[in-house]
């Protein structure tokens, strides 16, 4: 194959075809630094083989768009907070332990009984509320710092607020709809695990 060699020197560039007419360029041409890059040619193609060669190229690049997709879906969902109200108290702590996923993290808020948030668990976190105002402004702040918000709420009027806010799911979860906390918890994993598939989705 024909090479190529090609002098650098003084924001000047040659090209020539062998090092001694390099070389020589080098000598009558450049005052500072040189180098020399020797070139090879890659192929000597027809244009109907080019057409070939880059249709064969975008087929070999749609094949691995589904692994460039996932990691896409990844970064697109972050992390997910999943926050409790009192109604559910203790249930963060099962729920973490259930679901392993890295970028899910659990909220569980306590009322009157802490007055700042106090991270008890690699994943979860207790969090004060005297009212719904800080029930509200506690998930306005997680749906700027998370991508998403899962929120369980018993409070029929708490959950018509708390679907206002951009980025936060609400789920309902009425206690005289729940027999008992097993059937709460597995009804749980099921609503976050949809949740969780609806928004890899988007």
């Amino acid at each position: 194959m024909k090479r190529i060699y090609i002098v650098h020197c003084d924001n000047k560039v040659f090209e020539t075809t062998s090092l001694i007419n390099a070389l020589r360029e080098a000598k009558s041409k450049c005052s500072s630094t040189i180098t020399i890059y020797r070139a090879t040619s890659i192929a000597i193609l027809e244009p109907s083989e080019i057409e070939e060669l880059l249709a064969y190229t975008t087929m070999k690049e749609k094949e691995v768009t589904p692994g460039k997709e996932l990691v896409q879906k990844e970064k697109k969902i972050d992390r997910i907070a999943i926050v409790f109200d009192q109604m559910f108290k203790g249930f963060a702590e099962i729920l973490e332990r259930e679901i392993r996923e890295p970028f899910i993290e659990f909220h569980e808020i306590l009322g009157r009984g802490i007055d700042k948030t106090v991270k008890i668990g690699a994943r979860l976190y207790q969090q004060p509320a005297r009212d719904d105002y800080d029930v509200m402004k506690l998930l306005e702040h997680l749906a700027k710092k998370n991508m998403h918000v899962i929120f369980f709420t018993g409070d029929k009027r708490l959950a018509a607020q708390a679907k206002l806010i951009k980025n936060v799911h609400v789920e309902y979860l009425p206690p005289s709809e729940v027999a008992g906390k097993e059937a709460a918890i597995k009804l749980m994993l099921r609503k976050i695990s949809s949740a969780v598939k609806e928004l890899e989705n988007r």
